[in-house]
């Protein structure tokens, strides 16, 4: 057995368009991606829901309103499409800080200061961080 963590990190973008990053929220686990999710957010498909290794999520209810995984695809350019939501993400995270260090709220480091940002996706996630 691997012990690959990206394949429990679950990560989802509110975008009704795979290739557009929307809102991205990244989860420690399925179990607390669902516990996040609302029903009407599966049902009216506000987004996506892969593994930051690339599988695609499959999300369903329970009795109509918990979110529940049944299964995950593989999807073609699946680590790609989430490396570019987490890409999209890391931007935004880097234009708030810096907005934040302009108003002395935050101290940037180097590498902010140059805007450079993680490439690794385990960085990327470090960077993020996570939403519950």
């Amino acid at each position: 057995m691997t012990n690959d963590w990206l394949a429990d990190i679950v990560v989802v973008n509110e975008s009704r368009e795979l290739a557009v990053a929307g809102d991205i929220s990244v989860f420690r686990s399925v179990g607390e991606a669902c516990r996040s999710l609302e029903h009407w957010w599966v049902e009216n498909g506000e987004g996506f829901a892969f593994t930051a290794a690339g599988g695609r999520l499959i999300l369903d209810l329970e009795d109509g309103k918990r979110v529940i995984v049944t299964g995950q695809q593989t999807a073609e350019g699946g680590p790609e499409v989430v490396q570019a939501w987490l890409r999209a993400c890391a931007a935004a995270v880097l234009d708030a800080r810096r907005s934040n260090a302009k108003k002395g709220n935050a101290a940037l480091s180097p590498f902010e200061e140059k805007g450079q940002l993680p490439t690794s996706m385990e960085g990327l996630i470090a960077y993020i961080g996570f939403s519950s």
